[in-house]
């Protein structure tokens, strides 16, 4: 049996059992969902502010583009001849608002948790992560050199023991985490992170704030903002995609 045929069959076993998924056919109107012919009200959504569905939010988007401000494509990356300046100023304001050092803006959520946990890592390095993190911090801490070791959902006893028998044993741990827990929809207590982090002057804090971050908070910076630690936290990360209607994300470095 050839490769083609091996997929093949595995398709057909996966259709059989009902495990095989497909695109959905669906027509979008507002908050509603079409899905064969059934209007429903779209609860899967990550537009939490309903900006995505705003018509006059979108209008004025539009009107806002000229030939100078659409920029389509970078056209490279942004260490060679891609950088525009107002990608800095975008940065340098997101820093502002959150009060942070610094700024960095990704693609996505997705690119920058894949992106930054190699490149804060190496091989004297623990990630000791939450068990419930979220698919793309597993695949950015597969990708990191460093040693993994997941703790009890929002169990900070056991991270508290982890962080005793291991802190002199590496030469950075860092202790990752959501803030709102994209499957499950539960809470950090960040406040309790921080308190356990500060314990250690080898320990760093990573808070991914997709699903706080625009909502949370009284200027939506989230729930690090709500429990009044930003700038405690050293890698913070928000996503546009979601409550911003909008695309890509931010990492902001605690001072």
């Amino acid at each position: 049996m050839t490769t083609i045929e091996q997929m093949q069959q595995e398709l057909q076993e996966l259709k059989e059992k009902s495990n095989l998924r497909k695109l959905p056919a669906i027509t979008h109107e507002g908050r509603n969902v079409i899905v064969d012919g059934q209007r429903m009200l779209n609860l899967s959504s990550n537009d939490y502010l309903g900006l995505a569905n705003d018509r006059k939010l979108r209008q004025e988007f539009r009107e806002t583009l000229t030939t100078e401000t659409f920029l389509p494509t970078s056209s490279s990356s942004r260490l060679l001849t891609g950088n525009f300046s107002i990608y800095d100023r975008l940065e340098q304001q997101l820093a502002d608002d959150f009060g942070t050092e610094a700024a960095l803006t990704f693609n996505s959520g997705y690119h920058a948790n894949t992106g930054i946990l190699p490149a804060v890592s190496n091989t004297h390095t623990l990630i000791l992560a939450d068990k419930l993190v979220h698919a793309s911090l597993i695949d950015g801490i597969r990708l990191s050199a460093a040693k993994c070791i997941r703790y009890r959902h929002n169990e900070y006893n056991q991270l508290e023991r982890l962080l005793q028998v291991n802190h002199s044993e590496y030469e950075r741990i860092i202790v990752v985490t959501e803030s709102i827990f994209s499957m499950d929809g539960d809470e950090a207590d960040l406040r309790e992170l921080v308190r356990l982090k500060k314990q250690y002057p080898n320990v760093l804090l990573y808070v991914d704030e997709a699903h706080a971050f625009g909502v949370r908070g009284q200027r939506g910076l989230g729930c690090a903002e709500e429990q009044d630690c930003i700038n405690d936290i050293d890698f913070l990360v928000g996503t546009f995609g979601k409550a911003l209607a909008s695309a890509g994300a931010i990492s902001s470095a605690g001072k």
